[in-house]
C-alpha cells in the first residue's frame, strides 16, 4: 500500500502521465518509493501493515515488553525460550488475552506487551515473536506529504531541464517557474512552505512512538 498514487499526482498537477511522458509512469513510481522511504526514516515506523517474522529478542525481565517496531496492529505469536542458548525446540508459546488463562495484553500505540501471567524472565535471545506493526490506513497528512514530495521532484527535474533549454518558463500544475536562472515564482515557495508544515504535522507520529 503506497502512501500516494499516480492518480493523486495527476489530480494535483492537472496532467496525465504514461510511458512516454516526462516524467514517465515508471519515474512516478520511483519518486513515490523515495518519498515513502523518507517518511519512514523520519517517523521510525511504516504507514502500512508490515509483518516481522520470527524476530529473536532479548528480555529485560518485568511485565512490560517493548517490541522494536510500533504501533502494533497484532501479535501472531510470542514464545519464551526456557531451554537457554543453544536450544532450538524448547519454546513455550504465550497467548494474548485478559483472562487468567492468557498471558498478555497489547498496548498498541506504545508497542508494549503487558504480561499478567508467565512474565518473561531476563535473558539473551530468549524471545521469539511474529507481529504486525504500522497502520491499516494511510493518514491524510502522510498521503499529502508523499504527494507533494513527488511533485517537488517533478518541479526540480523540469527546472533542471529548463536551465539547459531555451524555454522561457515551465509549469507543473498550479506551479510556474520563470526563465532559467531567475527566482522561482511565489507558488514554488508556497509548495516548499506546505511541505515544511506537513513534515511538522507528520512529526506527531514520531513523538508518539519515541
Amino acid at each position: 500500500m503506497a502512501y500516494t498514487s499516480e492518480a493523486n499526482i495527476e489530480a494535483y498537477m492537472g496532467e496525465a502521465f504514461d510511458a512516454t511522458t516526462t516524467p514517465s509512469t515508471t519515474n512516478i513510481t520511483l519518486f513515490i518509493t523515495w518519498a515513502q522511504a523518507l517518511i519512514d526514516k523520519y517517523t521510525g515506523t511504516k504507514f502500512e501493515a508490515t509483518t516481522v517474522t520470527d524476530e529473536i529478542l532479548d528480555s529485560e525481565g518485568g511485565n512490560r515488553f517493548k517490541l522494536p517496531k510500533r504501533p502494533i496492529v497484532s501479535v501472531t505469536n510470542f514464545y519464551i525460550d526456557n531451554g537457554g542458548l543453544g536450544n532450538t525446540t524448547d519454546w513455550d508459546e504465550l497467548s494474548e488475552g485478559r483472562t487468567g488463562d492468557e498471558d498478555f495484553v497489547i498496548l498498541e500505540d506504545e508497542g508494549v506487551l503487558y504480561f499478567h501471567n508467565n512474565v518473561p524472565r531476563w535473558g539473551i535471545q530468549n524471545i521469539k515473536t511474529t507481529y504486525v506493526y504500522g497502520y491499516s490506513t494511510v493518514p491524510v497528512d502522510v498521503a499529502k506529504l508523499a504527494t507533494l514530495l513527488v511533485v517537488r521532484e517533478i518541479v526540480r527535474g523540469r527546472i533542471a531541464d529548463n536551465i539547459y533549454s531555451s524555454q522561457d518558463s515551465i509549469s507543473v500544475g498550479p506551479i510556474s517557474v520563470s526563465k532559467a536562472g531567475s527566482q522561482s515564482t511565489s507558488a514554488v515557495a508556497e509548495l516548499e512552505s506546505e511541505i515544511t508544515d506537513l513534515w511538522k504535522a507528520v512529526g506527531r507520529f514520531k513523538s508518539i512512538l519515541h
